[in-house]
């Protein structure tokens, strides 16, 4: 696919091809590692042309900050959710790529968001109290914008899972939007979780407000477990044994793809977690420490006909046996 000259790469490819970048400069990649970068590169036309863009633009600088650091304090930047995102939404445009380098290779650490926004790192999991006495729980790698202004309480997910206790109050109600659509409440919990093209909500406590994007309202009564994009509910089932086993550190999988299973496990990594496309699929069920994503990976391994590859601290590969 070709793109622009000033367009921005798709985070997944981006952020494989910088952290690729990172390690070679670093000068602490071993032999088995190198081949893993090459296997990468051959692997998709997107990761050579991701990698090309990156070397362009360190040519744009006078000098790479990522030679001959030590790769553990950038790669912990860039996993930060701030330097994660204006890094890799950002920096690999044209132009942009030798500031924000530059100012990583200065800092190696993790701008603090503004006053209204709350966001969690890799594998952090943490919990505010709102202005209006609600709180929120933040999953890993999860991002939210508050505001609390003209007699009004809104939230907007922007990427990663949340719980929200809301505060009762029958005159002012809570909305939580999502990329598909707004959430209305008076009062409960409920855990939201933004994917790619759909929103995934579940209602722990109280019922509420639906409203998908393009579509009509509806009622979600208590203990449901619902899926909508922006014009209408996909799925409604009662609510799923072990949604918010998160929230103790814990993945309970029941007959869930892997793929879905590595996706979470990616936001307790530093690194990158590659899946093959044909493993996607199959089924896993089991209680998983997130905490521990190393003991996860074994527990799978052993499970599953599958193959956990480790090539250094920071790229996994899981292929199958």
């Amino acid at each position: 696919m070709s793109r622009g000259a000033g367009a921005v790469l798709e985070d997944s490819v981006a952020e494989e091809a910088v952290l690729w970048m990172v390690r070679l400069q670093s000068g602490e990649v071993a032999s088995a590692e190198r081949h893993a970068f090459e296997v990468w590169l051959a692997t998709d036309p997107r990761h050579a042309a991701a990698f090309s863009r990156i070397q362009k633009g360190l040519g744009a600088a006078q000098s790479s900050p990522w030679r001959g650091r030590s790769s553990a304090p950038i790669l912990q930047a860039i996993n930060a959710p701030s330097g994660r995102r204006t890094f890799l939404r950002n920096a690999l445009a044209f132009g942009g790529l030798a500031l924000s380098i530059s100012v990583l290779g200065r800092t190696a650490g993790v701008s603090w968001p503004s006053v209204d926004e709350l966001e969690t790192g890799t594998a952090e999991r943490r919990t505010w109290q709102l202005a209006d006495g609600s709180h929120v729980q933040l999953n890993a790698r999860s991002r939210v914008a508050t505001a609390f202004v003209d007699n009004q309480r809104r939230l907007q997910l922007y990427q990663g899972e949340l719980v929200l206790d809301v505060a009762k109050d029958s005159h002012t109600p809570f909305t939580l939007r999502t990329a598909q659509g707004v959430i209305s409440s008076t009062g409960g919990r409920l855990m939201v979780r933004q994917n790619a093209d759909a929103t995934r909500l579940s209602t722990l406590e109280g019922s509420l407000r639906l409203t998908p994007g393009k579509g009509p309202s509806i009622t979600i009564e208590p203990q449901r477990s619902v899926l909508f994009n922006d014009r209408v509910v996909v799925e409604q089932q009662a609510m799923r044994k072990g949604e918010t086993a998160w929230l103790s550190g814990w993945l309970e999988a029941r007959n869930q793809p892997l793929g879905e299973v590595v996706d979470t496990l990616r936001t307790y990594r530093r690194g990158i977690v590659r899946l093959d496309n044909s493993l996607a699929n199959l089924s896993v069920s089991g209680l998983y420490p997130l905490d521990n994503s190393d003991q996860t990976l074994e527990m799978l391994e052993q499970q599953l006909p599958i193959l956990v590859n480790r090539f250094g601290p920071y790229w996994i590969s899981i292929e199958r046996a």
